[in-house]
């Protein structure tokens, strides 16, 4: 659902505090910042995990993979952030979770 008065308007987009907390473990910020700016324009990327109501409004939780870099040195993650479509207004989006992969085991 969209406000009737911008069928096509941005979201806000914030990162809680502890995942902000765990990408600067990880040396990852321009990659989250990236994140963040594309979810303002497309709050529904990844994969929708569920729906629930949260103090009578819609949230929508969703995860998204980022590959990961090896000349950066950093693994591949996985984001997980909840969409609220609205109402109130604006759209917000928050991301909750930055969870890096385990690198593959290489067997002897």
């Amino acid at each position: 659902m969209s406000h009737p008065d911008n069928q096509d308007g941005p979201a806000v987009a914030v990162v809680t505090d502890r995942a902000a907390q765990r990408v600067k473990e990880f040396g990852a910020g321009e990659v989250l910042e990236a994140l963040r700016a594309e979810l303002e324009h497309r709050p529904r990327l990844g994969r929708l995990i569920r729906t629930i109501v949260e103090g009578g409004q819609q949230v929508e939780l969703y995860s998204t993979r980022i590959e990961g870099d090896a000349a950066a040195g950093r693994p591949a993650v996985n984001v997980v952030f909840a969409y609220a479509p609205a109402p109130p207004w604006p759209p917000t989006v928050r991301i909750a979770a930055f969870v890096p992969e385990d690198p593959p085991r290489h067997e002897p």
